[in-house]
């Protein structure tokens, strides 16, 4: 055997054993996403009661959809009407320091590439994102709702303050909150599981605000990682535009066209079932 044969021999046992790594690592890679994702979801299902409180106090005084039942919902108003100026809200407070932080840590962990936002949908899902709005608007207190009028005073409105005074200190947490309803939502635009009017309106909203948010994820994950990783940024950041209208220059968009299509099929459905 001569040594031109050998150092083919030891040339193909090394592109084995390399390609044998890289299938170990992917696999490794993988039960990690798993093992991560149940992590969260059991966490999630832990701060049920925290986000209920937090929606609470984001809606409208006396709004009717809520994450709690009733009964919880009248014990927050008892605990709302104890509310003093000269101490903290700490039910209140608490809530939203677990909430944000959940929402927080699994926003880091997408935007540093540990995870992808198709593993942590489901967690979260449509249930999570009906609730947004309110969310954001504690979030974002610019952000408007259209909607609703909003209450200027009573102790409600002095909780919500008080939560959103909290935020302005950790405004980094706060912005990774907003990021993983951003990437959630357009999850959702992607799957068409949201109604054709939620999608409609967010579209229409991202005319004003998409270059922003897009900004804001960019911005993120260059401050978290550093320039090295330039094509997640990149990635990510076009992955917000699945929630923004169909043009020609984002292909990848919703389409007006299969909005109305969608429309059509929800007013069916609808009219069949009452």
């Amino acid at each position: 055997m001569n040594e031109a044969l050998l150092t083919a021999i030891a040339t193909v046992l090394l592109v084995i054993v390399g390609l044998a790594q890289i299938v170990v690592l992917i696999a490794q890679k993988r039960q990690t996403r798993i093992a991560l994702t149940a992590q969260y979801r059991q966490l999630w299902i832990n701060c049920k009661k925290h986000w209920g409180n937090i929606i609470f106090i984001a809606r409208e005084k006396g709004e009717y959809y809520q994450v709690l039942d009733e009964t919880a919902i009248n014990k927050l108003i008892e605990k709302t009407k104890l509310h003093r100026l000269d101490t903290p809200t700490t039910w209140a407070l608490d809530s939203i320091q677990n909430l944000s932080g959940l929402l927080g840590e699994v926003s880091t962990r997408v935007l540093q590439g540990h995870l992808k936002i198709s593993d942590v949908y489901p967690i979260f899902g449509t249930e999570f994102l009906r609730h947004s709005r309110p969310l954001r608007q504690l979030l974002e207190p610019e952000y408007k709702n259209p909607f609703f009028k909003e209450d200027l005073e009573g102790l409600h409105k002095l909780i919500k303050n008080e939560i959103q005074d909290w935020l302005i200190y950790h405004d980094g947490l706060r912005r990774r909150c907003l990021i993983l309803i951003d990437l959630l939502w357009a999850e959702a635009a992607r799957l068409e599981d949201l109604p054709p009017d939620d999608m409609r309106s967010a579209a229409d909203a991202k005319k004003t605000t998409g270059s922003l948010n897009r900004n804001r994820v960019f911005q993120e994950v260059t401050r978290l990682n550093g320039l090295t990783n330039f094509l997640l940024a990149f990635k990510l950041t076009m992955f917000l535009r699945r929630a923004e209208y169909h043009k020609f220059f984002n292909p990848i968009g919703i389409k007006k066209r299969r909005l109305s299509k969608l429309e059509k099929t929800w007013t069916k459905r609808l009219l069949r079932n009452s």
